[in-house]
């Protein structure tokens, strides 16, 4: 006999002695052990993918996060101007009023700031009048700004759960 022949031999050999009971058992349990190793797999594959979709779902939300942040802060500051100049002519015109009040400006004058005053009073409505619609503008931009924020949490919460189940994946093996 040939060297090759001898060791063919010799490996077939146990497998021959075998009963066909323990054959059929040793397959089976090769095949049970397959057939878990591909459930693995899957299970694997589907979580993997689950992972990638809501990263991308966090990426996504980040995104729309920093856009309604910046439309909120452009909101914000655009009311803080109105705001500003809305009290600084109303201080003006305070202070117009006072010194008409106080008699000590010659008829000739008083009658001009009077009729400035009244233009500045229309103005002041008219910016007071932007100041409600910018004011909820910026509420609106500010609801909105929170509920994108809450969707993210949800978003960060939903990847740490799946991060856990898969730690836990992982340490069962």
């Amino acid at each position: 006999m040939k060297p090759p022949t001898l060791a063919l031999l010799l490996f077939a050999l146990p497998a021959m002695t075998q009963t066909p009971a323990a054959q059929s058992d040793t397959l089976q349990s090769l095949l049970a052990e397959v057939h878990g190793l591909r459930q693995d797999i899957e299970a694997m594959t589907i979580a993997s993918q689950r992972v990638q979709i809501a990263l991308y779902s966090l990426q996504m939300q980040d995104g729309v996060v920093a856009r309604a942040t910046a439309h909120y802060d452009t909101e914000h500051s655009r009311c803080s101007d109105v705001q500003r100049a809305t009290q600084a002519m109303t201080s003006e015109l305070q202070r117009v009023q006072t010194a008409i009040d106080s008699g000590t400006l010659p008829e000739q004058e008083a009658k001009q700031i009077e009729a400035q005053q009244r233009q500045e009073k229309s103005l002041l409505e008219a910016r007071t009048s932007d100041l409600q619609s910018c004011q909820a503008s910026e509420s609106d931009a500010a609801s909105r700004l929170r509920s994108e924020q809450a969707r993210l949490s949800d978003l960060q919460d939903r990847i740490d759960r799946l991060d856990k189940a898969l730690e836990k994946l992982a340490a069962g093996k």
